[in-house]
């Protein structure tokens, strides 16, 4: 069995590339509790989810760059002021994805009833655009549970963006 092989493990982590991607998911993982720290403060003070994943793609962003900068792609300092525009341009491809997968996630959740709403496409749309003072829209779980969901795929974008672009050797 390859996985309870401690040699294959040690082989496995002496690779720069997982190196760099398990030091990646450390990064990410903490700017994604920024991210959705940011994300669920914005809503509690009634933002527009929209607005809010904007704000928390914002915190979550800035401590990447950081981050990833210091520690994950170390070995490939280069000038801050070419990789800061560089990364954050980058990751606008990833705000982006993060909307697009959030939204799409809400429009699937309500199409197939696996929230407690049963909102059409377009009211959905509405509701991420401009939440209703009613207190009309998704519960905070289903929002968030959205969010994990770009996360996921703009992580890997995120991580190939960093590694190719920004930092590239």
């Amino acid at each position: 069995m390859i996985t309870g092989n401690p040699a294959f493990a040690s082989s496995l982590v002496a690779r720069p590339g997982v190196r760099q991607l398990v030091k990646f998911c450390i990064v990410g993982a903490s700017s994604t509790v920024i991210d959705l720290t940011i994300f669920n403060i914005l809503l509690s003070l009634s933002v527009p989810p929209v607005f809010a994943v904007v704000g928390g793609f914002i915190g979550g962003v800035s401590n990447g760059f950081y981050w990833n900068r210091r520690w994950t792609f170390k070995g490939r300092q280069g000038s801050m002021a070419k990789q800061g525009p560089i990364f954050f341009a980058t990751n606008l491809v990833g705000l982006t994805l993060n909307i697009l997968v959030t939204t799409l996630a809400l429009v699937v959740a309500a199409h197939y009833h696996l929230t407690q709403t049963h909102f059409s496409p377009e009211e959905t749309m509405r509701l991420i655009l401009f939440r209703q003072a009613d207190g009309q829209g998704f519960s905070r779980l289903a929002l968030n549970a959205a969010k994990l969901c770009a996360t996921v795929v703009v992580t890997a974008w995120n991580f190939s963006a960093s590694k190719f672009i920004t930092f590239k050797a």
